[in-house]
């Protein structure tokens, strides 16, 4: 989200991922953060300007950590009476562009992320989420292609407290299948608070939705929120979900900061219902 996620890689290790394919490594696998190398001159420029094609990470090994306990929740009884949120199914499709130029550099990126809520009467929650890149740097001197995939499941526990919806989401590989983004930094929880967005408070969508913003990333080993929190449609960056099928985001990003044009976002309903897999469809 990320732009609402505009959190990347140096360039520098996008060549050296570029690099890799050059010795019969794919370099669609899983990365290894590791310490960067001094940029060139061209790497450096693109760097100051596009400081993010892909996700930054810290470079240490995590320490292995307990499982989070699941927050006290409301009895089932309670639940069911749930106000202005409604149990049931909720998922979105993103389908973000980013490109740009400056002096001989040329950056682009296309990624396609989904991600599906359900929410049951009696409290329990589960999701999936993925995601999947494919950016290219070049310019004199560099001529770089990565491509990433990323998939987590999680179960939990979500609470209405008054015009919030308080959703815990702990990593669970029996949600859905896990495709680990870098072998030595592993997910954590996503703590999601949620509210009902009118349709009155902004004009792409006509009817309302579910947006969330994540309350825990200094919790993250790298910024799992990549891609999947969207800006312009009400201030700041938010998860925006729509019951049932889903909802469908068009979003076209320019990669050189400051954006001299803001990112053009457009709302759809799904074409088709959104899956845990829709994340790796072309």
């Amino acid at each position: 989200m990320v732009s609402p996620c505009n959190l990347w890689l140096p360039v520098a290790l996008i060549v050296a991922l570029a690099a890799s394919a050059c010795t019969g490594h794919d370099v669609a696998t899983r990365a290894r953060a590791q310490p960067v190398t001094p940029a060139t001159e061209d790497e450096a420029d693109a760097e100051k300007l596009a400081p993010s094609l892909t996700p930054q990470v810290a470079v240490a090994t995590p320490r292995p950590s307990p499982a989070p306990r699941a927050p006290a929740v409301r009895p089932p009884a309670e639940v069911a009476s749930t106000g202005w949120v409604q149990p049931g199914r909720y998922a979105v499709d993103i389908h973000k562009k980013l490109s740009g130029t400056h002096a001989r550099n040329w950056l682009s990126e296309d990624s396609r992320a989904s991600f599906v809520l359900n929410l049951d009467a009696n409290g329990q929650a589960d999701a999936c989420r993925g995601i999947r890149t494919r950016s290219s740097h070049s310019g004199p001197g560099v001529n770089s292609f990565s491509s990433t995939a990323h998939q987590q499941g999680y179960r939990g526990r979500w609470e209405l407290q008054g015009e919030w919806l308080h959703v815990t989401l702990n990593v669970d590989d029996g949600r859905c299948g896990r495709q680990q983004l870098y072998e030595n930094l592993a997910p954590q929880r996503w703590l999601l608070r949620c509210r009902k967005l009118e349709a009155a408070e902004h004009s792409r969508y006509a009817e309302p939705l579910l947006a969330c913003t994540l309350d825990n990333p200094q919790e993250h080993q790298y910024r799992e929120s990549f891609g999947y929190f969207v800006p312009e449609v009400i201030a700041d960056e938010w998860l925006l979900l729509a019951p049932g099928d889903g909802l469908h985001v068009e979003w076209l990003d320019d990669s050189v900061p400051p954006a001299a044009n803001p990112s053009q976002v457009a709302l759809k309903p799904a074409q088709g219902r959104v899956e845990d897999d829709t994340w790796t469809k072309q």
